[in-house]
C-alpha cells in the first residue's frame, strides 16, 4: 500500500509518480536503520527525538511540559541527541 507521504511531485502540481520498488526498499531500510539507532540512544533521547518527529509543530515549552523536562534543556538536549544519532547512523553505515 502506498501512503500519500511516499508520493513525490514531478513536473507539475497535479502529476504524481509512485516511487519505484527499489526506492521503496531503500526507504524502508533507512527507516529501519533510524528506528534501530533511536532505540540505542542514551537517556531521554529516544523520547525527545520521537516527540520531535511526531509533533514538529510543538514549541520547546510544550515539549518540556509533555516530557517533564526543564524548558531550557530542550535545545541543548536535542543537539546532543542529534549528534549521538548521527554517530550511530554513521557507524551502522560503516559496518
Amino acid at each position: 500500500m502506498i501512503r500519500y507521504a511516499e508520493l513525490r511531485p514531478v513536473l507539475t502540481r497535479t502529476e504524481w509518480v509512485v516511487p519505484s520498488a527499489e526506492e521503496q526498499v531503500l526507504t524502508a531500510a533507512r527507516e529501519r536503520a533510524v528506528r534501530r539507532a533511536l532505540a540505542r540512544l542514551p537517556g531521554r533521547c529516544p523520547e525527545l527525538m520521537t516527540a520531535l518527529a511526531e509533533a514538529p509543530e510543538l514549541t520547546y515549552h510544550q515539549l518540556a511540559e509533555r516530557l517533564g523536562l526543564p524548558r531550557g534543556s530542550i535545545g541543548p538536549t536535542r543537539s546532543r541527541c542529534l549528534a549521538c544519532l548521527r554517530a550511530l547512523l554513521h557507524n551502522e553505515r560503516s559496518e
